[in-house]
């Protein structure tokens, strides 16, 4: 990253959530190639009685970098992102705790961390998701795979 750039940053309008869990589709698909929201790195929070639909994610805060003790979480300057080396990563869940965002989760499958990547500087999330919950800023590489998203 250019000295002086901003780094790469997801911002969220959780007013405009609507629940549909588009992002966490296609999070799933973007990484793991099916469609299972247990897996994403975006979750969405609902809570039914209130009418809240909050997407979590993480904010590349790096607090639960110093949580792990098997260095399964590194931090990609280039990116501004925490890295997740799944051959280091046993799944204890001291990183998970540490979130104050409840922003990292255990992938049923793997029983690896999945933690937000921001798809390598293009978040799939932030295309598909037409209500404009989801904003990205830092990279030029977002692109609307749909005509009328806002």
């Amino acid at each position: 990253m250019d000295e002086g750039q901003l780094p790469p940053r997801l911002s969220i309008d959780h007013k405009k959530c609507t629940g549909c869990r588009v992002c966490e589709q296609i999070c799933t698909f973007s990484h793991e190639r099916e469609f299972n929201p247990r897996r994403a790195r975006i979750k969405i929070l609902m809570r039914e009685k209130e009418g809240i639909n909050a997407p979590l994610l993480c904010h590349q805060c790096q607090k639960c970098l110093s949580a792990c003790n098997r260095d399964a979480l590194s931090w990609d300057d280039l990116l501004a992102v925490v890295r997740v080396d799944p051959d280091k990563c046993n799944g204890c869940g001291l990183c998970i705790d540490t979130c104050a965002y409840a922003a990292i989760f255990l992938d049923p499958v793997s029983g690896k961390v999945n933690i937000c990547d921001l798809c390598n500087g293009d978040p799939q999330c932030v295309k598909w998701c037409t209500p404009g919950v989801l904003g990205f800023t830092g990279s030029p590489r977002v692109s609307s795979p749909m005509p009328n998203n806002q």
